[in-house]
């Protein structure tokens, strides 16, 4: 029972540490241009929910 446990917690951190890595490299690679497409869309949602 020991051995079982310790062994979902190394898979829990293995999951954790990849999913770390994964969202990381993703902000590092993208892409500029969708990203100012995000942001013109957030701004022009802002501008109009308040008038």
């Amino acid at each position: 029972m020991d051995m079982g446990l310790e062994i979902i917690y190394g898979v829990g951190a293995f999951v954790l540490l990849t999913a770390l890595i994964f969202a990381v490299l993703q902000y590092h690679f993208r892409s500029r241009r969708a990203a100012q497409t995000g942001d013109d869309v957030t701004r022009e949602r802002y501008e109009r929910n308040e008038t």
